[in-house]
């Protein structure tokens, strides 16, 4: 089977993972919040923000992990390989180890904040809970990059729906019984668990030669994987700032309850940018390869290749979320939750921008140039919260999201592509033009479609939302692939689909 088949194979899964993921919290999301309430609901989104912090003790080593085991890998170099796993393995223990203390330290300092004895012992067993949970993924973090180097994204996916669907059933019959946010981490964990040993067992296979031995320890190689990671440490930390920050500004200027509002808007921007990047974020491994073999041109060509193929999704699927998100939580959640909207787009446009450029951050971490990536990620989150803590008092909830998006917006679109196309060896004008035929062609498309969708009047169930939005997605997809694209690309899209009838389209 091809590379790029393969990829196509990886993509497809990817997507069905993320598509039941969604799928799963559209049903799940409205349930809690009805059964926790906001108060609880809110608590646990908090939670959550704290769990993703605790990824920051990474320090950037996963990346590192990703391409030196790619690197290796690609080379055939088993000894090397098992190097950096076992290497990465025994700093990983160590971080385990120093995150199930601090949540430990977490969880009895939880207790201030709180005056209600009853919400102490809940928040601080949730507390202890997550950590614990977090600290036990810690190890599996030295097998990344085998599962990516030898284009295993596929099972990854299958692995992750399956937990998923897993975790979803066990959370409607625990949480339909009344036991609470607590059987929530509780089940958070254990599939947690049951994730990480299918990840093992993918990992194993995909590289037989995997040996686990004190004898591969190395110094120098865990050197090197800390100077690679020192950048992604910085990019680690911007974006769980970036991710986490709107929450603890809203609850300390705002309250808890009024997280869970801004939460919606975000969980739809986020589950739309993870079904992106499902489809297309696989590419590290393959620029590591081209620049391990010396082929810069080729990645740079292919890296503006899939910049634009993601440029036309994130237009076809943004416009998609712009034009029927409004029905959609009205129906979702109810006419309580309006403002969420308004927080959706906002951070929409600053989200989809980000998503088309990131093959650019893909082919700077293949170089080891993610430096760039992370001095502007560093300014963006220091601008995001300045202004989040400024707007949030004048605007609420649309001054959080404004604080949020436009530093994104500015950085992604003039700063990023500048010192990236630079390091790269690309002509700026190269780079932006690659972006222009799209623009051009897909922002007329959205705009129509969303004037028409506006004369039908209000769509009040399922079946008119998502049939209306078929309809224009297939409409604009066409129009944005049939026109987005020069003849020799269209060509290359030909090669990877295999059925007749979908390639009569290119």
């Amino acid at each position: 089977m091809s590379t790029a088949t393969t990829l196509l194979k990886g993509s497809v899964t990817r997507v069905s993972q993320t598509f039941v993921s969604i799928a799963v919290a559209f049903f799940m999301m409205p349930f809690l919040i009805h059964k926790l309430g906001d108060h609880w609901y809110g608590i646990w989104t908090i939670i959550g923000s704290l769990a993703a912090a605790y990824h920051l003790f990474d320090m950037g080593m996963a990346t590192a992990v990703t391409r030196y085991a790619s690197r290796y890998l690609k080379l055939e170099d088993h000894e090397q390989a098992n190097q950096v796993i076992n290497t990465a393995l025994a700093i990983y223990l160590t971080i385990a180890g120093v995150i199930a203390l601090a949540s430990i330290g977490i969880s009895f300092g939880s207790r201030l904040f709180f005056d209600t004895g009853t919400d102490k012992d809940i928040i601080q067993l949730l507390v202890l809970i997550i950590g614990f949970s977090v600290a036990l993924e810690f190890p599996f973090n030295a097998l990344a990059g085998v599962a990516g180097a030898r284009l295993r994204f596929h099972q990854v996916a299958l692995a992750r729906i399956a937990t998923t669907l897993i975790g979803a059933a066990l959370t409607f019959w625990f949480i339909s019984q009344g036991y609470g946010v607590v059987a929530l981490a509780i089940i958070t964990f254990f599939t947690a668990r049951v994730s990480n040993l299918l990840y093992y067992v993918i990992c194993r296979r995909a590289f037989p030669q995997l040996r686990f031995n004190r004898r591969y320890l190395s110094r120098p190689m865990g050197k090197e994987l800390f100077q690679y990671s020192a950048w992604s440490f910085a990019i680690a930390i911007a974006y769980q700032l970036r991710n986490n920050v709107d929450n603890f500004v809203i609850a300390g200027f705002m309250s808890a309850a009024a997280v869970t509002p801004y939460a919606i808007g975000v969980r739809l921007v986020d589950y739309l940018a993870q079904f992106l990047s499902q489809a297309t974020n696989m590419f590290v491994p393959v620029f590591t390869g081209y620049h391990a073999s010396g082929e810069q041109e080729e990645m740079n060509s292919k890296m503006l290749f899939v910049t634009r193929i993601n440029l036309v999704l994130a237009m076809v699927a943004g416009g998609g979320l712009a034009i029927f998100g409004q029905a959609f939580i009205d129906r979702w959640m109810g006419a309580d939750y309006q403002i969420a909207y308004w927080v959706m787009v906002i951070l929409l446009v600053g989200r989809m921008i980000g998503f088309a450029n990131h093959p650019l951050n893909s082919a700077m971490y293949a170089m080891n140039r993610h430096r760039v990536i992370a001095k502007l990620d560093m300014i963006e989150v220091a601008c995001n919260l300045t202004l989040s803590i400024i707007f949030v008092q004048f605007f609420g909830l649309i001054g959080v999201a404004f604080g949020t998006m436009i530093p994104l917006l500015i950085l992604r679109i003039a700063f990023l592509p500048a010192l990236a196309c630079k390091e790269l060896g690309i002509p700026m004008s190269r780079y932006y033009m690659s972006l222009a035929r799209p623009i051009l062609i897909m922002l007329p498309v959205n705009a129509i479609a969303y004037y028409f969708v506006a004369l039908t009047g209000d769509l009040t169930d399922y079946l008119s939302i998502f049939s209306f939005a078929a309809v224009v997605a297939t409409i604009t997809t066409v129009i944005g692939v049939k026109l987005s694209f020069t003849t020799n690309e269209k060509e290359l899209l030909r090669t990877l689909i295999p059925h007749g009838r979908l390639k009569a389209l290119l």
